[in-house]
């Protein structure tokens, strides 16, 4: 199984143009992540890589505006981006004031 996944952890960073641009997800009080990109499912991760360009990404948010554990709610968020060449962007989710409100910014250096 570890062979497995560090086949495909290695297949992922060697698929990866020399300029791709990196995102971070980052989620305030909740957990937000991209599920999609261009159409394609994605399996989630918190960090991706992408080749420059414009792109359409989904992101999945969960998130509990109450105290009550069971009350947790999911909402799908569709962003288009402009991605730089070597680009270094973090999408923020944040749950206030409205469910899964999300902001692409790029980040120095």
């Amino acid at each position: 199984m570890r062979v497995a996944a560090l086949c495909a952890l290695l297949a992922a960073c060697a698929s990866a143009p020399p300029d791709a641009a990196r995102i971070v997800t980052q989620a305030e009080n909740g957990e937000a992540r991209v599920v999609r990109i261009d159409g394609a499912r994605v399996i989630a991760s918190d960090t991706l890589t992408l080749a420059p360009g414009r792109h359409r990404l989904v992101v999945y948010c969960r998130y509990n505006l109450s105290i009550m554990i069971g009350d947790a709610q999911s909402a799908e968020r569709e962003i288009e981006v402009e991605l730089a060449p070597g680009g270094r962007y973090r999408i923020r989710a944040r749950m206030a004031p409205e469910p899964c409100t999300v902001t692409l910014s790029r980040e120095n250096g």
